[in-house]
């Protein structure tokens, strides 16, 4: 339970106060407004596009490198917590209600669905590298099928030469039993995501099974072939966990994009039935 950790750091704290400070500030311009008659969506919803506008340039900064533009960790601090005001300020926007129009609609289904993607890759960004480097050296993921290859190609061969000895056909029927599907493509992925071992356990139970039929050759194959095992295990850990925030990507930006354009049709249309003084 790291993330509990995250959220009860001390930091992490201090910036949620931060965040609710600033919500409370905007709260009070909001009141002002309604207070001196104008129109307080205006005002709010001017508020809600700077915030998502300065929210989007993280991902600038992840681009542009050569420029003095600070770190990206304060970049993505300031897209973290901005974002719990963000949604506050949305609330407020909406009167907290759902939508009329079919446009408004898909407005409010594209916010919603940028913010809850927003809070799941934010506890994934916390969780998922740290269990990474917890399971062995982090690596490339596009990498990872070039290492998958290569170890299937080893064992393979490891099988093939067991053939040759009469005393450790094991290794072989094993192999074309259970272990060329294994090493063949990723597997186990939903039991890696949960940080199980058990379908290694039971991999390596039936390598196991085979050590007493084996001689002291057989036996050297069958220990290399344990290694082999296991470094297949690894590659399919961080494969199926730094392919879960590959695919976060593309369920968080694609969206936020989409919405930045609706909103643009938005605010020209509130913009052409109003004249934006009340």
């Amino acid at each position: 339970m790291a993330w509990l950790n995250w959220f009860f750091d001390r930091g992490v704290l201090l910036n949620l106060v931060f965040a609710a400070a600033a919500y409370a500030l905007f709260l009070l311009g909001n009141l002002g407004y309604d207070v001196s008659l104008r129109d307080a969506q205006y005002f709010n919803g001017w508020i809600l596009l700077g915030c998502m506008a300065v929210m989007m340039l993280l991902t600038l900064r992840k681009r542009v490198v050569i420029l003095p533009l600070g770190r990206v960790r304060f970049w993505l601090l300031l897209h973290i917590y901005l974002g719990f005001v963000t949604v506050g300020i949305f609330l407020a926007h909406t009167h907290y209600q759902l939508p009329d129009t079919p446009l408004e609609w898909l407005l409010w289904g594209l916010f919603v669905l940028v913010a809850i993607s927003g809070l799941v890759g934010t506890w994934m960004s916390k969780t998922i590298p740290t269990r990474l480097e917890s399971y062995g050296e982090r690596m490339i993921f596009e990498r990872i099928p070039v290492f998958r290859a290569q170890l299937a190609a080893e064992a393979e061969a490891l099988a093939l030469r067991s053939v040759e000895d009469g005393n450790t056909r094991s290794i072989a029927k094993l192999y074309n039993d259970l272990l060329g599907r294994f090493f063949a493509r990723p597997r186990n992925l939903l039991a890696h995501l949960r940080a199980s071992r058990l379908p290694l356990t039971r991999l390596q139970g039936e390598l196991d099974s085979i050590e007493r039929y084996l001689d002291a050759d057989g036996k050297a194959r069958l220990a290399r072939m344990r290694e082999l095992v296991e470094a297949k295990n690894g590659l399919d850990f961080h494969y199926a966990n730094a392919g879960l925030l590959k695919l976060w990507l593309f369920l968080h930006i694609p969206p936020t994009y989409a919405l930045a354009v609706v909103i643009v049709i938005h605010v020209v249309i509130a913009y052409a039935f109003s004249t934006g003084i009340a």
